[in-house]
């Protein structure tokens, strides 16, 4: 071998090196990870063992902690919000609504739902002292709140919907209803009421 060889393989091995893993599986660890314990409740030596992989290699691939995190959290939010938009496009207004909040109380009565909602706890624990967290959830929020308007406009121009509220006040009360579903989750008695949630929606949309 060459010096000009030699010296490739030495350029080619690290990066070859992040990519002995799989990336969307250590991801999809690494946020159920967060999700379950929280932020400062999750150690890196905890992130070690659920990912498999030593401190160096989560260092070269991801950043620290923190990096993990951010990154880990906008996963959870691109994959939420390409669900909601599928979910919310439909060409019928009021069916939009209720698949869009059977999905939410769906994801509550799972039996996994006492971990509750990654975004919703981040919010909780993380917004308040991280201007980065509150503002990834904050333009989650926005985007999901520009879907639901949306399609509450059209079903008002359609006469489905009230029209004494306007599109951006309907849209909020429906992402207050989103994040007390989503929270909800972690309280086993109220789960059996969950599904029963989207009649009551509706009812409050309809003129």
């Amino acid at each position: 071998m060459g010096y000009s060889d030699s010296r490739r393989a030495n350029e080619v091995t690290p990066m070859a090196r992040l990519r002995e893993f799989d990336i969307d599986e250590v991801m999809e660890a690494v946020i159920n990870a967060f999700w379950e314990r929280g932020y400062e409740a999750t150690s890196l030596a905890d992130l070690m063992a659920v990912t498999g992989l030593q401190k160096g290699s989560i260092y070269k691939a991801f950043g620290d902690k923190r990096s993990l995190f951010l990154k880990a959290l906008q996963s959870y939010l691109d994959r939420n919000y390409s669900l909601m938009r599928q979910v919310l496009d439909n060409p019928a207004p009021e069916s939009a609504i209720s698949a869009w909040v059977r999905l939410l109380s769906g994801i509550s009565s799972a039996p996994d739902a006492s971990k509750g909602c990654f975004a919703v706890n981040s919010l909780l624990e993380m917004a308040p002292h991280d201007p980065d967290v509150a503002k990834m959830l904050e333009y989650q929020y926005a985007r999901i709140g520009k879907l639901l308007e949306s399609v509450i406009a059209q079903g008002q121009k359609a006469g489905v919907f009230r029209q004494d509220l306007s599109a951006q006040q309907l849209r909020q009360m429906l992402l207050v209803i989103a994040n007390g579903t989503l929270a909800s989750g972690r309280a086993t008695f109220l789960k059996p009421d969950l599904p029963d949630v989207a009649e009551s929606v509706l009812a409050a949309l309809k003129p």
